[in-house]
Order: structure tokens, then C-alpha cells, then sequence
């Protein structure tokens, strides 16, 4: 079956209006500081959940985080795997997927960050369509629709509800990314059935998340932001929400890595959890672009975190899709409290250093050497489909990565 970015589609600003907005695939969202001792429980029952696996990681457990939030869950409490790492190894997602057959689940429940939620994913995913994951996931190269495909995803999936304790959003969608690690890339999966059902926004969790982590996320869902008022597959739906949950970003991410963690941080954690659940379902409805493909490459290939990544190549993108999307990038800018894409530029780089993110790959342990390889993974990467730019080359992603190295 042809993917849905197998279709041609118009350049962003000569596009005559006309197009299709595709709704989330999830149920709802609670939120709001304490509402996960409120509302866990319930949500298991409108999900018919009576055995769930909580899936979780090392340090989630070391924190007691996992046991907060596995006495929500009471008797329905099958079970803890804690196997999460970064990027989702494919070996995490079959042991996971190995537990929850001999613990006979009837559903997940995802506490942390994006690795978390995509593993959760990716043990529904194996659970219901099969241990070969080569079969299930999509495929896209840059340039040539005959080997971009999407397979069918048609049996059930286990509900799962999400408990983030970051800003990274990946609740809010159906994809997955799973790290192929002999081939040192992250692959993506998709399924709207994949969509956890609910989502458990509660600041009040995220009280242990590392500052840098949190902060990364954020810069993350930013960027996200951009991503949206840009793609391609553009809405006045979209557009309206990206820009309004850019401006809650923009004001209220450094606000909440408050140290002293008073019921100010605690109120901007949760308007900064409530603007990631406004954009992410946009995201998923109309597409990203080059910021998503490179995190997702560099964090697969080489281990850097999809925060950092997006923020360090982020002004770099934006400069260079420019010429495809100056009117977007204006509005973004308006959103951000600033002035044209320079303008937008700037607020991003003060933002960046006033989280204190590093804003160049060699800072984080990327040589230059390792460079044309991560391009290589990119073309590769679904997400350049709605880049309001074309990407046609390898040297087209090479002249952003240069310019971040």
C-alpha cells in the first residue's frame, strides 16, 4: 500500500487552498497537577484494562516514580518492564514483547519520555502484527516514490495509556521509532491504532526529570512547532494552533526549569505539557520536515537525544528552507514575539543558551568525519516529505549538518 507522502505535493506558498485535516486517533487527554491519582484508575476502566504492563525505565524505577504510579494502577498492575533505553533498541522492544506474552496483558501503560512511549508501541505493535519487524515498518527515500510504502497494519492493537514525564510528544501520534542497531538508523512504524487512547498530563511527575532532559524536550517540541507552520500539508487549523502553542513554549519553557520548583514552575511544567499536546496531533496530521529527520538520524546513528539534535539543528534548517516558506516563517517569528526569520533565529539561539542546551554538533561528540553518513540515513527518513523545501540530495543535508557541526 502507498503511503499517504507518496502523493505529489504542491510548494507550500503557490498551493491553491483545498486538502483534508486528519483528526487524532486518541481519546482525550487529562491534565493538571495531580490528576493522575484522580483520573489513572478510571482510565483503565474505560480502556477495559485489567492487566496492564507498565512500562518504564531504569531510573524510573530507581526514583520510585514507577511504584508512585504502579499503586495507581492497584490490582490491574500485571506487571514492570523497565528495559527502556535511548531510541528504542530493537532488542528492548522484543523482550518487552516477551514479558507481556507470559504476563498475558491486556493492555500498557508508558511512564517517561519518547523512548518509553515508543517502545510501549512498539511491544503493541509486535504483540499484534508479528516478531518481524524488517515487515512492519516504513520505508521513504528522497526523490523516488516507488520505494517509499507504508505497509498495511491491520490487526488490533492493545490500548495504552501514556504518563509523559517529558516534553517530547511522541504520545500524541501513532508512529514509532524503533533503532535498527546493526545498521546504526532509526526506522519508523505507523499505525494510528498505535495512538496510546489516553494521555495523563501531570506535572507533578515530572518533579525527577533532569533538567537538561526537560529542557531538551521542550526545545524539541518547539521546533516542532516551526516544523508545523511550515510543512507542506499546512492548515489554517495548524497554523493557528502551532503558532499559539510556540508562544506558550517561547514564555513559559525556561519558567519551568525553575530550581525551587514552587507552584509557579510546577504551573509552567503544565502549560508547557498542555502547548505539546496542542501541537503533536497537528504534527501527526500534516507532517514535519528536515528538523525531525536529522534527530532522528543523529539519535539513532549516534546516540544524541532528539532535544539536543533538534535545538542544535533547528536555526540551521530554518535559514535553509527560507525560500520555500518565508511567509510561515514570518508567522512564526510574530508567535515567538520577534521580528523575521532572522528575528526568529535569534529568539531560538536565546532560548537555547538560556536553558542552556549546546547549539553545535561538535559539542556533543560528533566529528565531522561521521557526518555523511548520518545524511545518508536522512534521505531515508519519511519526515522529508513535508519539508516545505525539496531535499533531493545527499548534499543538501550536508550543507545543514556542516553548518551545525
Amino acid at each position: 500500500m502507498a503511503a499517504r507522502h507518496d502523493s505529489p505535493l504542491p510548494d507550500r506558498e503557490t498551493a491553491p487552498f483545498g486538502g483534508r485535516v486528519l483528526h487524532p486517533a486518541g481519546e482525550g487527554i487529562v491534565y493538571g497537577a495531580g490528576c493522575a491519582a484522580r483520573d489513572l484508575a478510571g482510565l483503565l476502566a474505560k480502556c477495559g484494562i485489567h492487566r496492564a504492563l507498565l512500562v518504564t525505565t531504569p531510573s524510573g524505577v530507581r526514583s520510585g516514580l514507577a511504584d508512585r504510579v504502579g499503586g495507581l494502577l492497584g490490582e490491574h498492575l500485571a506487571g514492570v518492564y523497565d528495559g527502556s533505553r535511548e531510541h528504542t533498541p530493537e532488542p528492548a522492544v522484543h523482550a518487552g514483547a516477551a514479558l507481556a506474552r507470559r504476563l498475558d496483558i491486556d493492555g500498557v501503560v508508558s511512564l517517561g519520555g519518547s523512548s518509553v512511549v515508543d517502545l510501549a508501541k512498539g511491544i503493541a505493535l509486535v504483540l499484534a502484527e508479528g516478531d518481524d519487524l524488517a515487515k512492519l515498518r516504513s520505508n521513504y527515500r528522497a526523490g523516488d516514490p516507488a520505494a517509499s510504502r507504508r505497509p498495511r497494519l491491520d490487526a488490533p492493537k492493545l490500548p495504552h495509556i501514556a504518563v509523559p514525564t517529558t516534553l517530547s510528544g511522541a504520545e500524541f501520534t501513532g508512529g514509532a521509532g524503533i533503532t535498527d542497531l546493526e545498521a546504526g538508523a532509526k526506522r519508523l512504524y505507523w499505525d494510528a491504532k498505535l495512538t496510546p487512547r489516553w494521555v495523563v498530563l501531570d506535572p507533578e511527575l515530572t518533579a525527577t526529570t533532569p533538567a537538561p532532559l526537560w529542557a531538551g524536550t521542550g526545545m524539541k517540541a518547539l521546533a516542532d512547532t516551526i516544523e508545523v507552520l511550515c510543512s507542506r500539508r499546512a492548515t489554517p487549523l495548524s497554523d493557528a494552533v502551532a503558532a499559539a502553542s510556540l508562544a506558550v513554549l517561547r514564555s513559559q519553557l525556561a519558567p519551568s526549569l525553575d530550581p525551587d520548583g514552587g507552584p509557579s514552575s510546577v504551573e509552567a511544567r503544565a502549560r508547557c505539557q498542555f502547548a505539546v499536546g496542542m501541537v503533536i496531533p497537528q504534527l501527526a496530521a500534516v507532517g514535519v520536515g528536515l528538523v525531525a529527520g536529522l534527530r532522528h538520524q543523529l539519535g539513532g546513528g549516534l546516540g544524541i537525544p532528539h532535544g539536543v539534535a533538534s535545538t542544535i539543528v533547528l536555526p540551521h534548517v530554518v535559514r535553509w528552507n527560507r525560500p520555500a516558506c518565508e511567509a510561515a516563517l514570518a508567522h512564526a517569528a510574530r508567535a515567538a514575539g520577534t521580528d523575521g526569520v532572522e528575528g526568529l533565529v535569534a529568539a531560538v539561539e536565546a532560548l537555547t543558551a538560556e536553558v542552556g542546551l549546546p547549539a553545535r554538533l561538535r559539542d556533543v561528540g560528533v566529528s565531522e568525519a561521521q557526518l555523511p553518513a548520518v545524511a545518508e540515513h536522512v534521505l531515508g527518513d519519511g519526515a522529508l516529505a513535508t519539508n516545505p523545501r525539496r531535499v533531493t540530495a545527499a548534499s543538501d543535508v550536508m550543507e545543514i549538518l556542516r553548518a551545525a557541526w
